[in-house]
Formats: structure tokens, C-alpha cells, sequence
């Protein structure tokens, strides 16, 4: 999938007033757009304001709803002085070989919270306001957006968010999300319930008494084992949620502290919004889970309709070939009557007396029967066609499809939360007051008390997928038992397939994209850094622990510029391997670098990151002169931000290429 951005329109958003149809199109040889601006222009609120018309969110980290309490801070202040309610940013682009328009328009009353319309045009259809954010999600998905649009700020901190273990979590998670890993693990586990409901109903059924005890005294030791597990989970999910109480505590009596009410009180908001969010993802998984068990057939209803065709063509063949015998041995039975005189069976007259060529039919319809009867071929097998046909389900899918979308938004949705809840608990624990740093001190240690019942969870679960194993070969034996019940065979058989298949899937998909992303990252860093043959590269552990690599062994300290080379190399590594892609923006990426260095990635790293890069930058970093002489030709549009009547609320963009 290829997106590209042709232009954005902004009116009356941050420091500018209006401006229309600013050119983002760029051509495969010249696939950068350069933008520059000194600080507190207006670079930042142009790379807000791309992030709001996509999203409805002019900062990372942020929902819809929660950036509507501040929205209207964005308001162009001499437009509103000037009595103007409404600010409007709109973009056009190419995605799929369509033409999007995306307006998102905001009206900022006296009273009450900015009303926000979104308008959203692919060709001449137009998109339902209900429906665009899910059209935007598929193109490029809020969960990776940090791969696509990212700042200066983004690079200082993502080497360190890589190895701090929550923030580790959270970019694993949201890696896995992206690649739709948590919706194939929600599958895999609903397949497993219909199974072991398959295997027990199997047992109930099987008529062999030796065998059946011997089957029902397995299930009942891996029922026990089963029950065992999950007292084992009950206990370590309780020990969870004490711990979570005694954190809620903490929480409360940071609470208390006046410089961070505002913290605390967004702390709870967000807590309680997950939690509201885990019953409703808990609800859509059991609607998902009815559906699967009352449709599981439907996916391999298409190939049981050709095994079906083809047992059809089998029975007829061998219905014709019975016809054909039962035809020769009439007219055998004729002919030889016929030979030996009589009455014609058929019509009782007397038959006309034999002659030489009565003999001679008679012989060749002896040699023709017995030619069917040597070719011979398997009769029709009339019961396996009527089993097939009753296996058959077409009950339509649309509805898991459709619960499964509602739980996308819902994962997304709470990813976001969970982000933004570890952003306050980060800033309550770093304040400098004393009873502060010792109540950051406490809400660590349950953190890691969390961590470790969580690990404990994991643990079991674990547990749990052996247990699994262990019934899968008794399903064997169930499967084998089981004659005369051809479709709870076939229903046992199917998910026990599936959910094995499911589960090593998984497993390789995932280590797959962590090797490459480690080896894109590794080939991306030695050509960024000056000095290439002093390294190895980047290690990438399977805890998502990055790990720089020199001549004399892992875990090497590097400066700031190198962290920011290593978060450079891991992004771009990252945007590789997201299922969907687009154009990149970049607000002072180069703050931290050296000329050299500067020179390695406008040359080496954003040529890779795809089709287009829009690089908003300060003279600090890139002056026009700079870009001119590194970048060339591949510089397909260039403009800069300045203030018309030098006003600082004020500001303007020209072409200056």
C-alpha cells in the first residue's frame, strides 16, 4: 500500500491565518519535502496540525476526546479576536490508487468544549463521519503513527523507553498490534474452548465401554490438572489485584500533593476508562466466541463443497458403470434364452428359434459383460456424500468480522490510555518534593510486585498451552474412537488443527519480524554511524532489549548523538516492518547530530523510509544552503516559514523551491 501526500490546506490553526493547497507532492526521484523555519515560527503547529486532521489528536500520545479540553488553545488568536469561531485543516492524498480529502473542522464557542465534523471523500464517494476514523486506522493506524510522524522529542526519549521495561511492553505490544498478532492470539484462544467442548463431547458419546473409562479417566486428570491451573491463576490474579488496591492507594495520597492533583485526577480518569475498557473488550471477545462456535464450519465450507463436487462425479461413474453390467447381463440373459428357446421374459411370446447369429450376439455380449465385470471399480458411496452434505455450513461471517473491527478500536483505544497512564505515573514519580520521591519509591515496588504476578500469569498460561498439548493427543484417540459420529469427528479434528496451527503461526510470525527488524536496524546503523568499523551492530532480544554491539562484546555506552542513530536506525527498521505504510514526517529530527552525521542520514536513512519524506527543520540543524548541497535534486519541494507583519501569532509559508 502506497500513501502520499499532495497537499494540506490549513485556516485560522496555531500561527496561521490561511493557507491553501500547500504543496506536499513529490516524484519518485525527488521524494523529499524540505520545510524550513526558525524556532517558535510554526513548524511544530504544521506538524500538529497533520496529526489532528488524521487522527483528531494534535499530540502523540493522545485521543480524540482527551485533546478536545485544550483544542481550542490551537485557535488562531487574532481570527478569534476578530470574532472567527472556526478552525479547519485538510489534506489531500493518494492511497491505493484512490484520491482521499480529508477536513477535519473544529467550531470554538465562548461557552463549553470545541464542536469538532470530520468530512471524509475517497473519489466522489463520501465517507460516514461514524466510519472515517476507521478508514484512517487502515491506511496508517494511530497505534504506529510514532513510526510515521515523529519529532525530536520522540528520538530523545525512545532509546530510553526501549529500556525501561514498561515502556518496553508497550512497544512490543504495540509492534505486535500492528502486525495483528492479538487478534490471531484471540482466535487461538476461543478455537481452543470449542475444542476441549469437541473432546468432552466426544467422550460422552463413545459406545466402547473398555475405552470410553480410558478416555473419560484421561479427561478427568486433565480436567484436574485444568482446575488446578486456574486455581493457580485465581490465587496469582487476586495477589494482582491487591497489589493493584495498595498501587490505587499510593495513587490517592499522591493525590493529595497540590502540585500533581492535575496528575492524579488524569490518573484516575484513565484508569477507570481502561478498566471500562477491559469489560468491554471481555464482552466482544464472548460475542466473538458465540459466533465462531456457531459457525466454525463456515470457513472450510468452500473446500468441502469440492470434496463434495468430487465424491458427486465418483458416484455418478460408478452408478454408470452398475448400469452398464446390469444392461449386459438383460441382454445375455436373452440372448441365452433366445439360444435355448422359450418365451421372451419381457413380452411372453415364443422366442424365434436360434440361429448362427444368435450364437454369435450371444457370445459378444458374454465377452462385453465380462469385460464390466474385470473392469469392476468401487461402487457409489452414497453415505459419504450425504455426510459431507451435512457438514456444509454457510452461515455468513460478517458478524466476527464485524465484532472483530469494534474490538480493533477498542485494543487501539486502550493502548492509548495505558501510553498516556505511564506518561503521568513517569511524571509523578520524577518530582523532586521528598514525600514525593518516596511515594514514587512505593508505587515502584508494587509496579514490580505487578510485574511479577503478571510474569506469574504468563507463567501459567504457558502451563496451560501444554495441558493443551496433552489433550490434543488424546482428541487423537477420541477422533479415532469416535466411528459413526462423522461430524463431531470432524468438528474435534478441525479445531484441533486450527488452534495448532494458529499457535505455531504466532510463534513464527513473531520471531521472524523481530530478526529482521533486528538485522534492517544493524544495516541501517553501520551506515549511519562515522566510524562503521568499530561496531557490530544492533542486538535486538526476544524482551524487545536493545543492545549496541562493539568489536569487544554487547551493552556499549554511547553519546547522545549515537542513542539518537540508534532510535533512527530502530524506527526506520520499524516502519519496514508495519503492514501498512506512508509518508514520513520529521520535526527536527538532526537537533542532536553533527554535520557528518547529518549528512549520513538525510543521504543513507530518509531515502530508505519510502516515497516521501517531509523533513520540518530549524537553520540549527539544516540551513537551505545545507540541504541544497547534500540532498540535490532529490529535494522535490521546499518552503519556508515566516511572519509577514512580525507577529508572533501570526506566520506565512513560502515556496522557495
Amino acid at each position: 500500500m502506497t500513501l502520499r501526500f499532495e497537499n494540506i490546506s490549513l485556516k485560522n490553526f496555531g500561527p496561521y491565518r490561511e493557507i491553501n493547497d500547500l504543496s506536499l507532492a513529490t516524484e519518485p526521484e525527488s521524494p523529499v519535502v524540505v520545510i524550513h523555519g526558525e524556532n517558535t515560527l510554526g513548524k511544530t503547529s504544521l506538524f500538529r496540525a497533520l496529526r489532528w486532521c488524521l487522527y483528531g489528536a494534535p499530540e502523540a500520545g493522545k485521543t480524540a476526546a482527551d485533546s478536545a479540553r485544550g483544542l481550542s488553545d490551537y485557535m488562531n488568536r487574532p481570527a478569534r479576536a476578530d470574532g472567527e469561531k472556526e478552525m479547519e485543516v485538510s489534506i489531500k492524498f493518494n492511497a491505493d490508487g484512490q484520491q482521499y480529502h480529508l477536513t477535519r473542522t473544529a467550531k470554538v464557542d465562548q461557552y463549553g468544549g470545541p464542536r469538532v465534523t470530520v468530512d471524509l471523500r475517497i473519489d466522489s464517494a463520501v465517507v460516514q463521519q461514524a466510519s472515517v476514523d476507521a478508514e484512517i486506522g487502515r491506511l496508517l493506524h494511530p497505534q504506529i503513527s510514532e513510526f510515521f510522524l515523529f519529532d525530536g522529542e520522540l528520538l530523545r526519549d525512545f532509546y530510553e523507553r526501549l529500556n525501561s521495561d514498561r515502556e518496553r511492553d508497550l512497544l512490543r505490544n504495540s509492534i505486535e498490534s500492528v502486525l495483528g498478532i492479538p487478534a490471531l492470539q484471540l482466535a487461538s484462544r476461543d478455537i481452543g474452548v470449542m475444542r476441549d467442548d469437541a473432546v468432552l463431547r466426544q467422550a460422552k458419546l463413545l459406545k466402547n465401554r473398555k475405552d470410553a473409562d480410558n478416555a473419560r479417566r484421561q479427561i478427568k486428570e486433565l480436567k484436574s490438572k485444568q482446575e488446578s491451573l486456574e486455581k493457580d491463576r485465581a490465587d496469582a490474579t487476586a495477589a494482582l489485584r491487591r497489589a493493584e488496591q495498595d498501587l490505587e492507594d499510593v495513587n490517592d495520597r499522591i493525590a493529595s500533593v497540590d502540585d500533581l492533583k492535575a496528575d492524579a485526577r488524569e490518573m484516575e480518569t484513565l484508569e477507570a476508562q481502561i478498566k471500562g475498557g477491559d469489560a468491554e473488550e471481555r464482552h466482544l471477545r464472548d460475542e466473538m466466541s458465540t459466533v465462531l462456535a456457531r459457525g466454525w464450519l463456515a470457513p472450510a465450507s468452500a473446500k468441502l463443497s469440492i470434496a463434495l463436487d468430487r465424491v458427486q462425479q465418483k458416484n455418478d461413474a460408478a452408478q454408470a458403470r452398475q448400469a452398464g453390467v446390469q444392461a449386459a447381463r438383460a441382454r445375455v440373459d436373452l440372448l441365452d434364452k433366445q439360444v435355448r428357446g422359450g418365451v421372451c421374459p419381457t413380452c411372453r411370446q415364443e422366442l424365434p428359434p436360434p440361429s448362427d447369429a444368435t450364437t454369435s450376439a450371444l457370445a459378444e455380449a458374454e465377452s462385453e459383460l465380462k469385460q464390466l465385470l474385470e473392469e469392476g471399480g468401487e461402487g457409489p458411496d452414497l453415505q459419504l456424500e450425504r455426510r459431507i452434505q451435512a457438514l456444509i455450513d454457510t452461515a455468513p461471517i460478517e458478524s466476527y468480522r464485524d465484532r472483530q473491527a469494534r474490538l480493533n478500536v477498542v485494543l487501539s483505544t486502550q493502548f492509548d490510555r495505558n501510553r498516556r497512564l505511564s506518561t503521568v505515573k513517569d511524571r509523578l514519580k520524577d518530582n523532586d518534593a521528598a514525600a514525593i520521591r518516596q511515594l514514587g519509591n512505593q508505587q515502584d515496588k508494587l509496579e514490580k510486585a505487578i510485574k511479577s504476578y503478571q510474569d506469574s500469569l504468563q507463567t501459567l498460561a504457558e502451563q496451560e498451552v501444554k495441558n493443551a498439548s496433552e489433550q490434543n493427543k488424546q482428541a487423537g484417540t477420541l477422533r479415532r474412537l469416535s466411528v459413526g459420529q462423522p461430524a463431531l469427528a470432524a468438528e474435534a479434528y478441525f479445531f484441533e488443527y486450527v488452534f495448532d496451527l494458529v499457535g505455531r503461526t504466532i510463534d513464527r510470525y513473531k520471531e521472524r519480524t523481530r530478526v529482521d527488524v533486528e538485522a534492517a536496524a544493524s544495516s541501517m546503523f553501520m551506515k549511519l554511524i562515522r566510524d562503521p568499523e568499530g561496531y557490530e551492530g544492533i542486538t535486538i532480544g526476544r524482551d524487545y532489549r536493545i543492545d549496541l554491539v562493539g568489536r569487544r562484546g554487547p551493552s556499549m555506552k554511547t553519546s547522545e548523538g549515537g542513542r539518537q542513530l540508534i532510535a533512527l536506525s530502530l524506527i526506520g527498521a520499524l516502519k519496514r516492518a508495519a503492514v501498512r505504510g506512508g509518508p514520513v514526517v520529521l520535526d527536527s529530527p538532526l537537533a542532536r547530530l553533527d554535520l557528518d552525521h547529518r549528512e549520513n542520514v538525510l543521504n543513507s536513512w530518509v531515502p530508505e523510509l519510502g516515497s516521501q519524506a517531509i523533513l520540518l527543520v530549524q537553520s540549527g540543524e539544516l540551513t537551505e544552503e545545507q540541504a541544497r548541497t547534500i540532498m540535490g535534486t532529490r529535494i522535490g519541494q521546499a518552503y519556508r516559514i515566516y511572519r509577514p507583519n512580525n507577529d508572533p501569532e501570526e506566520a506565512t509559508i513560502e515556496r522557495t523551491l
